[in-house]
């Protein structure tokens, strides 16, 4: 055997890890592009709700009965657990 084919399998193999490597760093360039992707549509829907939520539509309008009626059912429980515990 010459000196070459006694490099061949190191060689080859050298050229799989290479390729094993190279896959393994795309992957994880692309799950942080994807992690990135959904960080910014988490922020681009909650500039929309705000943006919605403050104007004139019927959007605005359900918002603003969505927070009144939460204020009144904090103002009520805790009456009525007493109520329900003490009486």
């Amino acid at each position: 055997m010459t000196r070459m084919e006694d490099l061949q399998p190191s060689l080859d193999e050298q050229t799989r890890q290479d390729a094993v490597y190279e896959a393994a760093m795309r992957s994880i360039s692309a799950s942080r592009r994807e992690r990135e992707r959904k960080g910014y549509v988490v922020m681009g829907g909650a500039m929309e709700f705000g943006e919605g939520a403050l104007g004139d539509g019927t959007f605005a309008k359900i918002s603003h009965g969505a927070k009144l009626f939460m204020i009144a059912f904090a103002c009520a429980l805790p009456p009525l657990l007493v109520w329900h515990v003490l009486l």
